[in-house]
């Protein structure tokens, strides 16, 4: 029976919180219909951009073979894009937008021909450009190397003609595992901060502090804006310092680490906005330790900063690929640092994906004042 009782008892202090209950119950259901958006079809599908310089039949006939290979369910194992601009098809390789680039040279139809008529040439070459820190290039350079392999077998019987040629993005092909992990942990360790801000903030709550401030000259936002600068401080010096580290044990950044920092500070801005509407819906600190959890786990999964995750498109604006995770300010980040650190741009280079961060970072802010204005600022 005593039992009993403090189960019903259990029961109705969980009810007493629905945004942490409510929070709880649905994070894993909505992280189902997250991964189900991002592989409809239950497996991955691998961007290859072809640039046919090929003036022959052959090349169109590779390209028509990509564009059949599939899984045993049916679904399109390569998205194929034919590309006439090179530039272009590295800019998407660099966004990720895809995974390799494909050039089948121009005389790609003359050395079959001559291969299948038994005459000895050198071989054509084959090219395979892209992002060697990207996970998925390597899966989709083999699956088009092998389908463009066997196309050759069967062309010539069995004598291969051509070779393949990798060219990699930057200094993607010098980069060691270790490396790979470092622009998304960089990053991580500025979303860490959303714990502090978000407790601190509650923590004035709680103590009363906003209350008496109603009661004085001083506004609110005076109160947060003063909150928030130092934790936007602590962004950067803990980008800075997780850096340091990552240098010390072997880390080698190919571009600015002034623009690595200028890009923690602007993300900053965007979790201490997060971490004003977790404090704008906590009763208390340790409430806010909880709900905090949520945007975290948020930034750290689906922006990329743990593990690259495919880029669902779901629009063009100005010829910038507009996915459904852009709406994360970290996936801007994470993508800034990596063309920064690895392939070794510069501010210029990223500047959409600037842009992008700031625009996000302020509206996150000024939403973050707006909703707790609302909740714990109103007189009352």
């Amino acid at each position: 029976m005593k039992i009993l009782k403090i189960f019903w008892k259990s029961l109705k202090e969980q009810a007493r919180d629905p945004v942490t209950l409510g929070l709880s119950l649905l994070v894993g259901p909505f992280f189902v219909l997250l991964y189900w958006l991002m592989i409809p079809s239950g497996s991955t599908t691998y961007g290859v951009l072809v640039q046919n310089l090929d003036t022959g039949p052959r090349g169109r006939e590779a390209i028509t073979l990509l564009e059949t290979l599939a899984y045993p369910s049916g679904d399109p194992l390569l998205d194929v894009i034919s590309v006439s601009d090179q530039e272009r098809a590295e800019d998407l390789l660099k966004d990720r937008d895809a995974e390799v680039l494909l050039i089948i040279p121009a005389n790609f139809s003359e050395k079959l021909k001559a291969a299948y008529q038994g005459e000895i040439q050198n071989p054509a070459e084959i090219t395979l450009v892209g992002d060697l820190t990207n996970p998925y290039y390597a899966v989709g350079a083999v699956m088009a190397a092998s389908v463009l392999d066997e196309f050759v077998q069967v062309q010539t019987g069995d004598i291969r003609p051509v070779k393949f040629a990798e060219i990699a993005l930057g200094d993607s092909e010098g980069r060691s595992e270790f490396d790979l992990y470092i622009p998304g942990i960089l990053i991580i360790s500025v979303v860490m901060l959303v714990f502090i801000i978000s407790m601190t903030i509650t923590y004035e709550v709680e103590a009363g502090t906003l209350r008496r401030l109603q009661m004085t000259s001083m506004k609110a936002s005076d109160l947060l804006i003063g909150i928030s600068l130092p934790t936007i401080l602590l962004g950067v010096v803990s980008l800075l310092l997780t850096m340091f580290v990552a240098i010390l044990l072997g880390f080698s950044s190919q571009g600015s680490i002034w623009a690595a920092l200028i890009i923690g500070g602007i993300t900053a801005v965007a979790v201490v906005g997060v971490g004003l509407i977790v404090a704008a819906f906590s009763k208390s600190v340790s409430q806010a330790f909880i709900i905090a959890n949520f945007p975290l786990i948020f930034f750290m999964f689906f922006s990329g900063a743990v593990y690259p995750i495919p880029r669902i498109i779901l629009f063009q604006i100005a010829g910038f690929n507009i996915s459904l995770y852009d709406v994360l300010p970290p996936t801007h980040a994470v993508m800034a640092l990596n063309k920064i650190l690895t392939l070794g741009a510069g501010l210029a280079d990223v500047m959409y994906e600037i842009i992008s961060l700031l625009v996000l970072s302020l509206l996150y802010y000024l939403v973050g004042i707006l909703i707790f204005q609302r909740r714990h600022l109103r007189l009352q």
